[in-house]
């Protein structure tokens, strides 16, 4: 396998000698997953063939760009994803594919599991006709004209298919369905996966289901049970898309896009009820997304625009695409801190967008039906392209990619300091003579500039091992809710953060665990990046505290947003999204408890 970099200047094109598979398919049918259990990422696909008399697909599983192992599917799936269902170790994924009413699971790609959506009501009359049509052939010709009275979309399976056979073919039809049940089911239309607990690697996950009859199911496949059931809004309506964020046990978010252009947001508490409408466009969807970071809405229309909104529904920007949008993506660059959004427009360019800025793109021989981005096989970020001409391109992402915005304003501050610096600055000072020792060490510096350099970066760098190590040191020592420091009372440190943003209120309860001791000249410091969190107040000196009666300080804690856009900062990642609380001891340098402190995601009050 070989790769160059003749498309574009941040991804490698993967070249093989064979010839490359041919795939048809849609980015919900695409998943990366170790199914093997060998620490190799392989690529699953659906392979959905409408050539033929009858649809059919067939589940393909590809290492690198070969293909190893396929099975057959018992229909066209909506979507596929590959998922954790407990933590025992070896972790082995389970693959969940979305077909009609059910979920079929696989694991180590046999047969595991079947699971099938709850029945929806019959209408008596339908039951009525099915009950009447075997005994009663004379009236056949009056019960079917009852079937067609009533909606099409209301009827069971077994009534559509027999209305559309011929009349040779029905009596044959009649006789076989006679005795099996007249059942309703609904159809799953999108299918993604909510984490349970935590952002860890590999964490144990739920299913998010969404059915063409507007229901949002949540699926928790250890013990193959519903724990979650919820309607898109009050009235009826179709979902076309799915977005999730968060995870299960503490908040999330489920994001739904109907056929009718609108937008509903659903969360935890919003069980057993309907979600909540946040917008509604004219235009039909193309794409939808929720970013993990700022919690913004993105969409795409067919109306060739590209729009982000608030959860609030407050339109934040839009960018006029210069063709169709047909699938977009959300490529989170964590070794950058940034994330990015991919869309593939008709005519086969493929955009990057960092926020409202192009700030990549670069063109495949025809238009993109489905993206998927990921660790596959050992690399780390690799971008998977299929074409609607059945094409399949790889991507890699170079070491040194840069995504730097394309924008006028930058090209206009750039030629505003170029002008200045060649029309002088007035301002600056004049500098002094060079005197001779300076100008000695500067020839010296020129004649061993290289082992200068190098000395310079050894020593450099082993001052800054040497100070990390040490603060890592003192930090890891103290990791913990309960201090450990034999000479002074045991205290215990417990906090809460309170608000949904952007201004939050971090409340700190220091606790004396000591039964006769008293715990005094203690100190609170709290330090945060200043890109993300602003703290007016980072540390605080504590009164005494007395043996069982806990001490509680409370600090306003304000995430820092963009003045123009409401939105937090590009470097803002879950990983990073920490304000570290030390307790200390005034007249000594190792903290006595050390703690990180995970911020919520803000929302911005717009």
């Amino acid at each position: 396998m070989a790769t160059s970099g003749t498309t574009a200047p941040n991804w490698l094109n993967v070249d093989t000698e064979d010839e490359m598979p041919k795939l048809t398919t849609l980015s919900s049918c695409m998943a990366l997953s170790d199914v093997q259990c060998d620490g190799y990422v392989r690529l699953l696909a659906a392979d959905i063939s409408l050539e033929d008399d009858e649809p059919s697909a067939r589940l393909k599983v590809f290492r690198g760009l070969r293909l190893k192992q396929e099975q057959l599917l018992p229909g066209i799936p909506a979507a596929i994803e590959s998922l954790y269902i407990d933590e025992t170790e070896p972790k082995t994924p389970v693959i969940a594919v979305a077909i009609a009413e059910s979920v079929l699971f696989f694991r180590h790609m046999k047969p595991y599991f079947k699971f099938t959506i709850p029945a929806l009501e019959v209408d008596d009359l339908e039951l009525e006709v099915w009950r009447q049509l075997p005994v009663m052939p004379t009236k056949r010709d009056a019960l079917l004209d009852s079937l067609r009275n009533l909606e099409h979309a209301k009827l069971s399976r077994k009534s559509q298919k027999l209305l559309q056979l011929s009349e040779e073919e029905r009596e044959s039809f009649i006789s076989t369905h006679a005795d099996s049940p007249v059942g309703r089911h609904g159809n799953i239309v999108a299918m993604c996966c909510l984490k349970r607990v935590s952002s860890d690697a590999n964490p144990p996950s739920h299913l998010v289901l969404a059915t063409d009859t507007g229901d949002i199911l949540i699926l928790e496949p250890q013990g193959f049970n519903l724990v979650y059931q919820a309607r898109t809004c009050a009235y009826e309506t179709t979902p076309s898309l799915l977005s999730v964020q968060g995870t299960f046990e503490t908040d999330f978010s489920i994001l739904v896009g109907t056929r009718n252009g609108g937008v509903y947001l659903l969360r935890k508490s919003t069980n057993e009820g309907h979600g909540q409408e946040v917008f509604k466009i004219s235009s039909p969807l193309t794409g939808l997304l929720m970013l993990p970071i700022d919690q913004t809405i993105v969409v795409t229309t067919m109306e060739h625009f590209y729009q982000c909104y608030s959860k609030r529904g407050k339109l934040l920007y839009q960018v006029q695409l210069n063709a169709l949008p047909v699938c977009i993506l959300s490529l989170t660059l964590s070794h950058f801190g940034i994330t990015l959004l991919a869309i593939a427009l008709q005519g086969g360019v493929v955009q990057f967008y960092l926020q409202r800025y192009l700030v990549d793109e670069f063109v495949v021989s025809s238009t993109v039906a489905a993206m998927l981005y990921g660790r596959m096989g050992m690399e780390d970020h690799v971008l998977t392209l299929v074409t609607q001409e059945n094409q399949m391109f790889v991507k890699i992402l170079r070491r040194l990619a840069r995504f730097e915005p394309k924008s006028s304003a930058l090209s206009l501050a750039s030629k505003t300091a170029a002008g200045r610096k060649k029309n002088g600055d007035v301002s600056i000072l004049d500098k002094p003579k060079k005197s001779s020792i300076f100008v000695e060490q500067a020839v010296r510096e020129k004649q061993h500039a290289k082992a200068t350099y190098g000395s310079f970066q050894v020593e450099l760098w082993r001052l800054r091992h040497t100070a990390a190590r040490a603060t890592i040191d003192a930090i890891n020592s103290s990791e913990t809710s309960i201090s450990g420091d034999l000479t002074h009372a045991p205290v215990k440190l417990a906090a809460e953060v309170c608000g949904t943003g952007p201004a939050f209120r971090l409340y700190l309860t220091v606790q004396n665990l000591s039964s006769f001791k008293m715990a005094s000249n203690l100190v609170v410091l709290l330090h945060a990046d200043r890109r993300h969190y602003t703290i007016q107040q980072s540390m605080a000196r504590l009164p005494s505290v007395l043996p069982g009666v806990p001490l509680r300080v409370d600090f306003e804690v304000v995430a820092v947003l963009d003045p123009i856009d409401k939105l937090p900062p590009a470097t803002l990642t879950l990983d990073n999204a920490q304000i570290r609380v030390m307790l200390l001891k005034s007249g000594q340098a190792k903290p006595l408890i050390a703690a990180a402190v995970s911020m919520p995601q803000s929302e911005a009050a717009f």
